[in-house]
Parts: structure tokens; sequence; C-alpha cells
């Protein structure tokens, strides 16, 4: 083989990696959120020194004129962060998408991070509480319930976040079951910045009528880990199809009724268990069938005495409420029955404690 041709391949990968990017983009696309029409506002990039070497920050191009870039001129250490205050200048309504581009002093190929976002003639601001705390992320809730849903449907459920943090984060949904889909506005939250996270249930992805619990876990990047602080909690109701209301043989269905709607459980405030009773009667014409028996917390111990009930005949349903657990639970305490009365499909029982 030629010595000089191998001597110029060894010559150009090492040109090429003298020339390879110093600073690396900690988040390559930041969702800057809603920009006020006519107004400015600020927001943080960083980017990391992953060499072994010292290098400055030696041009920053933003992409227009409507943003200003501020930054430390001095050096950044191997392994440190290099901030970069951007300031968006509102002038045009609608969404924008540009790229913004970092070149060291080291490097010719500038790093490049993606900034997308939306000036709008009105902000829509949440300023309610957070009062719970996933991880280092503040919610206004930690549990949601989707209830009456019916086959095919794709619902949305929306939860406030902030991040009270001094650095960004990338809200990201961990261990999150294939008929859920979790998305961030903005992708991106800087410091003590606020957002929205949309939770979709995809029905048709659900298997069973009645309840379906789950969770998933909401962690400030995707490298983050799983703990219990980060869990929410996900319910959904799925109602089985309903009997059309000129069916001719509704006149003769299976009729639900019951000495009570609630149970009155206070007691668990100074007793470590309380117990309850309802009287299921069928009223109907037809079999009443209780197809679904299921308890939305763990806590609550429940006995059925039949499932299919003769039309005139009754049943007892015991129930009985553990302190203990029932503390534990984000989730109401509540039983929910699946039956084949058309007019009481889905049956909830309230726990009052």
């Amino acid at each position: 083989m030629n010595i000089k041709f191998i001597y110029s391949v060894i010559l150009g990968c090492t040109l090429s990696t003298a020339s390879a990017q110093t600073l690396t983009p900690v988040f390559k696309e930041v969702d800057c959120g809603q920009i006020l029409f006519r107004n400015s506002t600020s927001f943080t990039v960083e980017l990391r020194n992953n060499t072994a070497q010292t290098v400055r920050i030696k041009e920053v191009d933003t992409g227009c004129g409507c943003t200003a870039a501020d930054y430390d001129k001095g050096d950044i250490m191997p392994g440190g962060i290099a901030k970069i205050k951007l300031t968006f200048d509102g002038k045009q309504l609608g969404y924008f998408f540009r790229t913004l581009r970092v070149t060291d002093s080291s490097s010719s190929t500038p790093a490049e991070i993606n900034l997308r976002g939306q000036v709008v003639s009105k902000l829509v601001n949440y300023s309610g509480d957070y009062p719970c705390k996933l991880g280092v992320l503040l919610t206004d809730v930690d549990n949601i319930e989707f209830d009456d849903v019916n086959k095919g449907q794709r619902l949305v459920q929306e939860m406030h976040i902030m991040n009270p943090t001094n650095q960004n984060v990338q809200p990201t949904a961990l261990r999150l079951p294939p008929y859920l889909k979790v998305e961030t506005y903005p992708a991106i939250l800087g410091p003590k910045q606020k957002g929205l996270v949309t939770v979709t249930l995809k029905s048709n992805e659900l298997r069973d009528y009645g309840l379906t619990q789950t969770s998933f876990y909401l962690a400030k990047n995707p490298s983050d880990k799983v703990s219990a602080d980060k869990e929410i909690t996900v319910s959904a109701v799925l109602l089985p199809p309903a009997v059309a209301k000129d069916d001719i043989s509704r006149p003769y269905a299976a009729r639900l009724t019951m000495s009570a709607d609630e149970l009155d459980m206070t007691a668990l405030a100074r007793k470590s268990k309380a117990k309850g009773e309802i009287i299921i009667t069928n009223n109907g014409r037809s079999v009443l069938n209780i197809s679904k028996l299921q308890m939305f917390t763990s806590g609550l111990e429940v006995q059925l005495g039949k499932a299919l009930l003769e039309p005139g005949e009754s049943t007892k349903l015991k129930v009985t409420g553990y302190a203990k657990e029932l503390r534990k639970s984000k989730r109401r305490p509540r039983i929910i029955m699946i039956t084949n009365d058309p007019d009481r499909q889905k049956v909830i029982i309230t726990i009052k404690k």
C-alpha cells in the first residue's frame, strides 16, 4: 500500500477530529412555549464541554434579528456548562422554528440547538397551586381519572407542572402503558418555568370493560430513575356497549335498585376498621347480572352474596374498610359495579371517611 496514501488518511482523520464539536447541547431542542405578542421573554440554553481542554464561546448565531443572545465570554472548563441567555421579541403572531448555532474557540463546526414556540395574542396561564411534588417537579394533581369511557374515544386530561429548580428539565413519562400517551408543553422547562402535561387515553387499547388502573412516573429527564415519589396513578372506566333506547326488549330488562349508594365510614378516623352493608334488588323482568365488582383503592374488602339475581330477588353487598390502607391511597375510595341494567350499566358506591 502507498505510504503517502496512509499518511494522508491519518492526517485527514486528525484534522476531522480537531474540527469536531467541542460543546454539546444539553438539550438539542428547546420548546420556548407561549410568548406574548409584542413582548419579549427570556430563557436559557446549556452546552457542555465534553473535552479535556478549556474552550470559549466564539460566536452565537440566533438565526434571526428578533432573538438576542447573552453569554459568558470566559473560559469553559472540561466538563463545565456554558449557559446562553436568549431574549426573544414576539413581533409576529404564530408558530416559529429556528436553529441556534454556537461556535467555540477550538472548533469550526457549530453546535446546533433547535428552538420552537408560539407567539400568541393572549397567554393561557395556570394561576392555581402545585400541591403535589413528583421528584423535583411540582404538579397540581398526582391522580388522573377517566370516567364513562366508550370504546373508540380518545380522551385527554391535563396536568399543570412547574420546575422549581435552577436547572433546565425535560419532563419525561416512564413506564407508560400502551393505552396512554403523555406530552409536555413546553418540552423543556427552564428554571421556575410553568408548563402543561396532557395525558391521552386511547380507549381502543383497553382490553376489558370496567375499571382499569395503572401508574406511570414523571421524571425530570429521560435518564432519571423510577421511584415511588414520582408516581402518577391513572384509572379508566370502560363502559360496555349501551342498550339502544328503542330496543324492543328494553321494558323487559333487569332493573337494579340499592338501599344506598354511599357508605358512611367516618368511624375510620378513630377506629382501625369499619363495616357497611347495602341491599341490592332486581326490580326488573329479566335476570340482573353484576358482571364486575371492583375497588378503586386498596383498603376495601367486599363480599357480594350473588352476582345473578332473578326478578324480585335481593342480595347483600358487605364492605369492610381498613383505615391504615385507605390513608395511603391517592385515589378516592369507591366501589364500581358493571351490570346489564340498561340505565345503570356503571354503578359507583362512594365511601365517606
